[in-house]
């Protein structure tokens, strides 16, 4: 049995690259970028008016002027014009039109009065400054400057950026196809009604719920019996056309846990079997034939879906080469619920205050007392002090 850490360092060192492919700008939501994003001119590209209001000059301002010609007017989309040289002149603009060449200063219309012929007056109230209401030229971004990094995941606010640039295709990391295997004779399809001595199968719908809502959709969701004869030609079809299996169930000691062996059995290569982490102890991962990832998680509801959370998602991420970001932490009231020798991933609700408290739920296989709970906190083992721990929200 390793450490909890051990485990996942040795998981992350054998997760490979994925491929890259070209994606439509409209399709790559949650993608993860593969080259980086440069602004393709300054930005913004021109002096962009920031309110509907009257261009003019700060120095007929100062001169006491108060009452102005309006020669015109400069609305966006238009080329940038230009304010007349006489003084007391400006011209009516529009937010995200081009500043008028010869006006350094916007009053807004809410602090304008319209007169006779053309003229528009200001009140002494109104309080003007050169440069107020005008984004600069290149204030944001110079032309050629990297806008999004490789390693980016892409979000709202990158899509619009790579779209202000006119990246109308995006390198991307290739999604994995992945299969999601529950396994168990005790299991039944949601729609039919259990025996006493059968269950409804939910560990696959909430693992593939948990992966759809990270980007990852599987591929493949099904359930395999308790019989390693039956078992070993499916497997060996999801392994030749998977990237990814997680398979939950049938991992343990006991006489029926065939999923160790059978794993062996087919050429994959153990990582580790067996976690000092709780829940979860029994969880393991292997290498397929072909480099894939194999996670064998036990089949407790809690314990599979904290599985998910520790060891496949972090090797998911690390496949797709996101940038890791910083973990969020939270301080527990009470740290006696760490384990000797044990990390822990203890269910906990959140404050108003942003502190966490554990969650009242039961064992392991509590999934509704899951519904309680906000996420979890990875506590260290017994012994060793802290007085934050890195919190992880359920998907």
């Amino acid at each position: 049995m390793v450490s909890f850490h051990e485990a996942l360092d040795s998981l992350l060192c054998h997760t490979p690259l994925s491929g890259v492919e070209s994606c439509s700008l409209e399709m790559a939501a949650g993608r993860v970028l593969r080259e980086k994003v440069v602004a393709d001119r300054a930005y913004p590209a021109f002096d962009r008016v920031m309110m509907d209001g009257y261009a003019l000059r700060f120095s007929d301002w100062q001169a006491g002027l108060r009452s102005f010609q309006v020669t015109g007017s400069a609305p966006a989309g238009r080329p940038r014009a230009s304010l007349s040289s006489a003084a007391g002149t400006c011209l009516e603009v529009m937010t995200g039109a081009p500043c008028p060449e010869g006006a350094d200063c916007i009053i807004p219309v809410e602090e304008s009065r319209a007169g006779e012929r053309g003229v528009v007056h200001f009140s002494d109230t109104a309080n003007p400054e050169a440069g107020r209401s005008i984004h600069r030229c290149g204030s944001d971004a110079g032309a050629g400057e990297v806008l999004l990094e490789v390693g980016t995941l892409l979000g709202s606010r990158e899509i619009g950026v790579a779209a202000s640039c006119g990246a109308a295709w995006l390198q991307v990391s290739c999604l994995p196809r992945l299969a999601i295997i529950a396994t168990g004779d005790e299991l039944v399809a949601v729609h039919e009604i259990p025996a006493a001595h059968q269950i409804r199968q939910s560990n696959a719908h909430s693992l593939a719920a948990a992966l759809t809502r990270a980007d990852f959709p599987p591929a493949t969701v099904a359930v395999l019996h308790d019989d390693a004869a039956a078992a070993r030609p499916r497997l060996e079809a999801y392994l030749a056309d998977h990237d990814f299996l997680v398979l939950t169930g049938a991992v343990s000691m006991g006489a029926r846990d065939f999923v160790p062996s059978l794993l062996n059995d087919l050429g994959c290569n153990r990582l580790f079997h067996g976690v000092a982490h709780r829940p979860g102890k029994p969880a393991g991962a292997w290498l397929g034939p072909r480099g894939q990832l194999i996670f064998a998680l036990p089949g407790n509801p809690v314990s599979a879906l904290t599985g998910l959370h520790t060891f496949v998602l972090p090797s998911l991420l690390a496949a797709s080469g996101v940038t890791p970001q910083p973990r969020r932490m939270v301080t527990l009231d009470d740290t006696r619920s760490q384990l000797p020798g044990f990390t822990r991933h203890l269910p906990v609700t959140l404050r108003a205050d942003g502190r966490a408290e554990a969650a009242a739920i039961g064992n392991s296989g509590d999934f509704i007392g899951l519904l309680k709970s906000a996420g979890f906190v990875t506590l260290p083992p017994s012994g060793t002090s802290a007085v934050a721990f890195p919190f992880t929200a359920w998907l």
